[in-house]
């Protein structure tokens, strides 16, 4: 899709670490926990993030993207690498997100974040950006492995990662493979992935699906049995939230967020997020 160039960073294995060291005092829960308290006190933040994902072809498209985001009321504002911008305010535009493409026709869209144009080629929508999303997963797989967390939630140690002093962290699901579901009325790819905690853009690539509303009541689809088979965590000690985030499934990498210049609740202004903000192109 034209909104989202690559700049051509990839990245098929985890980056490299440093100095890893374990303690006693500290365990997979323990850390998790910590995440989600620092997940739950943001409000605003800034960062940049760069991305690695695999499409339905098999190749792995990697972009990046500056973001700004407010909770309450829930607002994004993302410029991607080639300039390209969106504007999403949960309580604007009747959903609907501004996006200038920084490309001809040059002119501002506005386009349903979650339809086809916005999410060709991308596992995940607007809305997600910040902490949230991921936050969810991994508190699904927390009360679904709730007996045996250990086992399924590993604490790999400490780790220096970018100069940075990170706990390292594995959920790993060994079994993850595809099992039958049966859509319910009203259900469509997307809501059946928030409700089992799962990716959306997997199951509709897994069952060659075109869009997310591909399904009917009484149909059968593959749906995985967990969000991956392992999700590689290195959540910073100073601000108890990832710095990298990668997703392994039955195939190798699916996707991988690196989280750069991360500011936790900064004071950003209203018009931050208005499309007049004369500092934008819409």
């Amino acid at each position: 899709m034209f909104l989202f160039a690559a700049v051509g960073i990839a990245f098929a294995a985890v980056p490299p670490v440093h100095n890893i060291v374990t303690d006693s005092r500290v365990d997979s829960r323990s850390v998790i926990t910590g995440m989600n308290k620092s997940i739950a006190a943001i409000k605003t933040l800034t960062y940049l993030m760069v991305y690695t994902e695999r499409l339905e072809e098999g190749a792995m498209h990697s972009d990046s993207s500056s973001v700004k985001f407010q909770r309450l009321p829930h607002k994004v504002f993302m410029r991607m690498s080639d300039g390209a911008e969106v504007l999403w305010c949960a309580d604007a535009n009747n959903g609907n997100a501004w996006v200038h493409p920084n490309s001809f026709p040059f002119v501002t869209l506005e386009l349903d974040p979650d339809g086809a144009i916005m999410r060709k080629n991308q596992h995940h929508g607007v809305e997600h950006a910040g902490y949230d999303y991921f936050g969810n997963v991994l508190q699904h797989a927390a009360d679904k492995y709730s007996k045996d967390f250990d086992s399924h939630f590993l604490y790999l140690g400490e780790i220096t990662y970018r100069g940075i002093r990170c706990y390292n962290i594995e959920v790993i699901d060994p079994a993850f493979k595809y099992v039958p579901y049966t859509v319910l009325k009203g259900e469509n790819i997307m809501s059946i992935a928030k409700k089992l905690g799962l990716n959306e853009y997997m199951i509709m690539t897994h069952n060659q699906l075109s869009t997310y509303n591909e399904v009917n009541k009484g149909q059968t689809i593959m749906v995985p049995c967990e969000y991956a088979k392992m999700i590689t965590l290195y959540i910073s000690k100073s601000s108890m939230l990832p710095l990298l985030l990668r997703v392994d499934d039955d195939m190798g990498l699916f996707e991988q967020y690196v989280f750069w210049n991360v500011k936790i609740n900064p004071a950003i202004a209203a018009d931050e997020f208005s499309k007049d903000n004369k500092a934008y192109h819409f």
